[in-house]
């Protein structure tokens, strides 16, 4: 298996209208094509009163994204976004109005806690924050940060899936997410604040870090089983609800979200490298 990207497609109505239950499916099956979903499976969640429908799928043998963004989104839809998971890369990008053009740019999300593990009784950084220690002898952090990391949804659906496609059951060391649980992730990168760059990944006393958005795990990292024994792990479970891209947050008037700006900052030099590789 090659090519296996993970993508969440958000289509907003225009004002004054809805989409439908009907319509939500039908906008599936043009993303779909013929080929289906390819080893992800297609979800569909429609915002109660109809304001956008999210969509989940796999676009790995599927190009008719790129005929929706030409022929329907402008016509029909008041905005579209798309995030795109590459499982030959380690961060999820973001793009809006159109899936060749965009913009495109790394898609930043965030957390507003931590919760960690540790072999022994003192907090994993930053020792003069404000942690708290629980029964459990875990340590929790309130604070308001972001990074950046991929999300992949794969999983045994086969090549072309559909909505009606049956979902396997999750492995036990799968991560639950708003979508479809998440059983593979890559570590955190470019995280803010930069002190809590040592709990990015593998810390050397922590055996179990936890990054939280109002309440959700959003991103796991521990000693997992995996198929030569035991490793240190990542699950990622983030979504439209802690993605904290600057354009999406100004288009949904969610401004008092928006990361520091030197933040987004460094995520476009860093997209401007990777432009010229």
């Amino acid at each position: 298996m090659s090519n296996i990207f993970t993508d969440a497609i958000r289509v907003h109505a225009r004002p004054g209208d809805r989409i439908d239950a009907v319509e939500a499916q039908w906008i599936t099956w043009i993303l779909l094509g013929r080929r289906g979903s390819y080893h992800v499976p297609v979800l569909i969640r429609r915002e109660p009163e109809g304001a956008y429908v999210d969509i989940q799928y796999g676009s790995g043998k599927s190009p008719d994204i790129v005929n929706f963004c030409e022929d329907h989104a402008p016509y029909l839809y008041g905005a579209i976004w798309g995030r795109h998971y590459n499982e030959g890369r380690d961060r999820d990008v973001i793009w809006q109005d159109d899936v060749n053009d965009g913009p495109y740019r790394y898609c930043r999300y965030g957390f507003d806690e931590v919760r960690v593990t540790t072999t022994d009784d003192r907090p994993p950084v930053a020792p003069e924050a404000p942690w708290r220690r629980d029964p459990d002898g875990s340590w929790r952090l309130s604070v308001n940060g972001s990074y950046l990391t991929g999300n992949c949804r794969q999983a045994d659906v086969g090549p072309m899936a559909t909505p009606t496609t049956p979902l396997p059951d999750p492995p036990p060391t799968a991560l639950p997410t708003p979508t479809t649980p998440n059983d593979w992730g890559d570590p955190l990168s470019a995280i803010d604040p930069r002190w809590l760059a040592p709990l990015a990944d593998e810390h050397p006393t922590a055996t179990l870090i936890e990054y939280r958005w109002r309440g959700r795990v959003v991103h796991r990292a521990r000693e997992d089983d995996d198929w030569d024994g035991p490793s240190w792990q990542h699950r990622c479970a983030d979504d439209w609800d802690n993605c904290l891209d600057p354009e999406f947050l100004r288009a949904t008037g969610a401004t008092d979200l928006l990361a520091p700006d030197e933040v987004y900052a460094r995520d476009r030099a860093e997209w401007e490298k990777r432009a010229t590789r």
